[in-house]
């Protein structure tokens, strides 16, 4: 599981859908989840979780509908006989992302290069801290 530590900086709430911005060091990444509002605060601390089978990976140059979306280093590669599990360094902080080795392979991921990696709102959970 990905977990990073941030701040909330800005939360928009109707109907139940709650969308909850969460400043990571010098970035914005931001939760999409079905809660009212009252349930999260403006300065609270959150952790940030992702399951790595649903980190994405583009070419640094890909154009993506996601807002979280950040562009990072690969800092280790494990190719297995279907999948492959990929590491980015976020700021210090590794990322793991989970793809079938022919995508992998499709992208020409190497250690070293920057691949754009990136996560659907939805799918990121708050923790409270």
């Amino acid at each position: 599981m990905n977990q990073l530590r941030g701040t909330i900086k800005n939360i928009k709430s109707i109907d139940g859908i709650t969308h909850i911005y969460v400043e990571v060091g010098d970035k914005i990444l931001s939760s999409l989840i079905l809660s009212r509002e009252a349930e999260y605060q403006k300065e609270e601390s959150v952790n940030l979780l992702f399951k790595e089978t649903e980190v994405m990976i583009a070419s640094k140059e890909s154009v993506v509908s996601a807002r979280n979306s950040f562009i990072s280093p690969i800092t280790f590669i494990n190719m297995g006989e279907i999948l492959a599990e990929v590491q980015f360094n976020f700021d210090g902080i590794p990322i793991t992302s989970i793809v079938t080795k022919g995508a992998l392979d499709d992208l020409k991921c190497e250690v070293g290069k920057e691949f754009r990696w990136f996560i659907k709102s939805n799918e990121v959970v708050l923790q409270k801290i």
